[in-house]
């Protein structure tokens, strides 16, 4: 008998687990294989209720041998990413992490589905989130803004045909996607949004996407732009900050009467600045990065965040020159699924360049920053 676990303790785990002990083990049983026990549900923070164990704990009885395997349902769009750097961290080995198949009905009725229901994270064609920017320049410009926005001095917009090219490229090696957020900067400022938002969502029918926004021109929104996100099934997510709010009630307001779904983050009054000059040699550092976690689509390459696709403003507005060279190239002839997920899952030159950071009021920053706005003592 295999000995696994389940992440996650909603009805999907449930569900997985159902499916794994009963129609998967027997198929395995029926093609003189072993059978399958889920022992645990592996739960973020501690256990709660009998059956759940915290990482820690699966960890542990991974390493003793008593557990083989996890499983993560790829309901679990955000913490999939900081998961699997986690048990990297910690020295599970990824050839022993597996994805279930998106779960419906249809499983218990499709042999097919029951077959394939899980595989291994290098070889399954999905990622459960992926960011592209659409404007890299901002109407807020946060001090220590990770994204350097502040930094960016005239109107950036993403070019379309080359993202459209970009997104069809990603799609040969990726079909499925888990949420896609379309960031900037702030995306409300360009003109072409619903462009991308239609293209998004034609090509990937089955992911949530959200366009991220710090929430000061929804009210702006013109009617064709409110009727495409509905028809698309985009929701607005706003990055709370101090100038919202006094407006954030008449914004929910104007968005419940749109009938576009949103979410918002609690207040924001603090930023991390996490950037220094001199890079460190901690590679472990990239595995307990939240960030390391936000893949990014930009200029036909892929990366673990945002950063190597923003840091030349922030080597021009300083003369400096961290490495911006960087990302997968999607359009390399030699390029392979499981090469892809197995590079973002490595630290890139430019991750030894930042470290946990230091918290500071918010605030906005002027038009002549400094360099030690940026970079940590």
């Amino acid at each position: 008998m295999l000995h696994i676990a389940v992440f996650g303790n909603s009805k999907w785990s449930l569900l997985m687990k159902d499916i794994l002990e009963k129609e998967y083990s027997d198929l395995f049983i029926q093609n003189d294989g072993e059978g399958f026990c889920v022992d645990a549900l592996v739960v973020l923070g501690a256990a709660q209720n009998e059956g759940e164990i915290s990482v820690p704990e699966f960890i542990e009885r991974y390493r003793e041998g008593e557990l083989i395997a996890i499983v993560i349902p790829k309901e679990y769009y955000i913490h999939h990413n900081n998961l699997v750097l986690a048990l990297l961290r910690n020295g599970v080995d990824i050839n022993d992490i597996y994805e279930g198949v998106r779960l419906n009905d249809q499983v218990r009725t499709h042999p097919e589905l029951v077959a394939g229901l899980i595989t291994p994270i290098l070889s399954d064609p999905y990622l459960s989130y992926l960011e592209f920017h659409v404007a890299d320049h901002c109407n807020l410009n946060c001090k220590y803004c990770t994204h350097y926005s502040p930094l960016v001095t005239e109107p950036v917009f993403s070019d379309y045909e080359s993202f459209a090219s970009d997104l069809q490229q990603l799609k040969k090696f990726i079909p499925d996607i888990g949420i896609i957020r379309i960031l900037g900067g702030e995306p409300l400022l360009n003109p072409d949004l619903g462009k991308f938002i239609t293209l998004t969502r034609e090509l990937y029918p089955t992911s949530i996407i959200t366009v991220v926004t710090n929430g000061l021109l929804i009210k702006q929104m013109n009617s064709a732009l409110v009727e495409l996100m509905k028809e698309k099934m985009a929701f607005i997510h706003i990055s709370l900050y101090p100038p919202l709010q006094d407006k954030i009630q008449e914004i929910k307001q104007f968005l419940y009467e749109q009938e576009i779904p949103y979410t918002i983050t609690e207040m924001n009054r603090e930023f991390s600045k996490t950037q220094i000059l001199n890079p460190h040699s901690d590679e472990d550092f990239f595995y307990s990065c939240f960030q390391a976690s936000c893949t990014c689509l930009q200029d036909g390459k892929l990366a673990p965040c945002y950063a190597p696709f923003t840091t030349k403003y922030f080597n021009e507005a300083f003369s400096q020159n961290l490495p911006t060279d960087e990302g997968i190239d999607l359009y390399n002839d030699t390029l392979t699924l499981e090469d892809l997920k197995t590079r973002l899952l490595l630290p890139m030159e430019r991750c030894f360049y930042c470290v946990s950071g230091k918290a500071y009021p918010w605030e906005i920053v002027g038009k002549h920053s400094m360099l030690e706005d940026w970079v940590i003592d």
